[in-house]
């Protein structure tokens, strides 16, 4: 049977405090005694079991659905609300804060009305009347008459500032008001945006070694307003703000660990979000990790293993090319990946993209000292300069630099890729003898000069053969009717 007279249903207070509204109402006493009545498990209704749930609604001629969306699950290690899962200390049923003007404007004390949203850990204020909440004495109890007794009700205390984006946000996402400008949030649940929010704000404002828990509640509020402008905006504006967090660090040594680089946001990332599900921001802070750290393969990162080297320090680089430090600090400066300037402890505190350093430490060690390029290539030593001075043959530490003049070496890969091209040219044939020519004699002879001719080659503009007896850039061969109009010359 439905009870009558009903009550209506605030959709902004708690199942909690409505049921007992509803109870003083019919029976004169408080919660315990309607659900004892209607054969409703206390403990399971507290918690917000589905069916527990239903009879109320069934009693009430609720739709089940209505009452279960301000029902806050609660099991043992966790809780959910409206099918996301929350930590028990994020979102609570019971009474801890309250707004006195709103209990003011409620009315006789049977009808105080608990409101949803004070019982999420970072709502403060209230967003309706811009003053803080007062908290209660007994915060065990699930409803405010019983937490508030004959205690008077709080004075005002006007909330510093105006109301924080994400305390708006959260409002409308409670309400189930689109929020159409932030898309990235859409499908992240409230306590994955507001954790991460709370946090890199936090780390921002106090430091990394901030505790959470002795952040006054306005210095929480404003700590994770300014997390929330940037949490808000997507992956590229926390990435800069991990890049802040990283830079502020007190770490200076490049072997400290990711807890001294972003402090409690690592972790809480690490060690302290296990039970929820923090979102992305642990896929984000991990990427993070890996470009800006030495991270060893087979490291396990934020609960995943990286099985790519991306970085190297001075001490992994050196096993890694088989160089012994000293020398490899020289190398370095010769390649220009530190300053020439560059203290061996600088060097030591120091990371090295792996994909850059190591083809170029490598390469180093195989090239070839500009000298002996023409035996090399096959050329002679004029048309070695003339190349190296257009760039064509190109120097593996840039001419520019530092001791570059002393000892001018050029990439073996770099030699190896110029002779692949020269040996893709046609084989020459016997009867080609009498129109085809030396690179050098056609140069002399009308073809134009061998800078130009050479790169026109290669680019398959000027037809030509190879001679098999020969090598490198003296195999060319050169077609002269195609450059010197026809003529054949002797």
């Amino acid at each position: 049977m439905t009870l009558q007279p009903n009550l209506i249903f605030d959709p902004e207070e708690t199942l909690l405090s409505y049921t007992d509204r509803l109870s003083i109402m019919h029976t004169g006493r408080g919660m315990e005694r309607l659900l004892s009545d209607r054969g409703i498990h206390k403990e399971h209704f507290i918690s917000g079991r589905a069916d527990a749930v239903a009879v109320l609604a069934q009693a009430t001629g609720h739709d089940v659905e209505v009452l279960q969306r301000n029902a806050i699950r609660v099991f043992q290690r966790g809780a959910s609300f409206r099918g996301e899962e929350v930590s028990k200390s994020f979102l609570s049923p019971r009474v801890a804060r309250y707004c006195p003007t709103c209990l003011d404007e409620d009315g006789l004390k049977i009808e105080r009305r608990q409101r949803l949203m004070w019982g999420f850990q970072l709502v403060s204020r209230c967003r309706k009347h811009g003053i803080k909440l007062a908290e209660v004495r007994q915060k065990s109890a699930t409803n405010l008459r019983t937490a508030l007794g004959s205690e008077p009700l709080a004075k005002r205390e006007d909330a510093y500032g105006p109301t924080p984006a994400y305390l708006e946000w959260l409002c409308r996402r409670v309400e189930t008001v689109p929020c159409i400008e932030y898309p990235w949030l859409a499908g992240q649940t409230i306590e994955q945006v507001l954790a991460a929010s709370e946090t890199i704000g936090s780390v921002l404002e106090h430091g990394h070694r901030v505790a959470l828990s002795k952040l006054s509640p306005a210095q929480i509020e404003e700590a994770t307003d300014i997390g929330f402008s940037i949490y808000c905006e997507g992956t590229k504006a926390i990435e800069e703000a991990l890049d802040a967090i990283r830079q502020t660090s007190p770490a200076t040594a490049v072997q400290a660990g990711p807890l001294a680089y972003y402090g409690s946001l690592y972790d809480w990332l690490d060690r302290r979000s296990n039970a929820i599900d923090p979102g992305p921001i642990r896929d984000i802070l991990r990427d993070h990790i890996v470009k800006h750290s030495a991270v060893e393969p087979c490291s396990i990162v934020l609960g995943k293993e990286i099985t790519e080297r991306r970085f190297h320090t001075i001490y992994s680089l050196s096993k890694e090319v088989g160089i012994d430090r000293p020398r490899l600090s020289r190398v370095l400066k010769e390649l220009e990946l530190v300053s020439q300037d560059a203290t061996e402890v600088e060097i030591g505190n120091k990371v090295f993209e792996a994909a850059a350093a190591v083809p170029l430490i490598e390469a180093l060690k195989s090239a070839v000292p500009l000298s002996e390029v023409p035996g090399y290539l096959g050329a002679s030593k004029r048309q070695v300069e003339i190349l190296y001075g257009a760039g064509l043959v190109k120097p593996l530490v840039p001419r520019t630099g530092r001791g570059s003049v002393r000892r001018v070496v050029v990439a073996r890969h770099h030699l190896d890729d110029l002779l692949l091209q020269m040996h893709a040219l046609p084989e020459m044939d016997v009867e080609d003898g009498a129109v085809y020519r030396p690179i050098a004699f056609a140069c002399q002879h009308g073809a134009g000069r061998f800078l130009d001719v050479f790169p026109r080659i290669l680019a398959g503009q000027i037809p030509c053969v190879r001679n098999p007896d020969k090598f490198g850039i003296r195999s060319i061969y050169v077609d002269l009717r195609a450059v010197v109009g026809n003529k054949l010359l002797t």
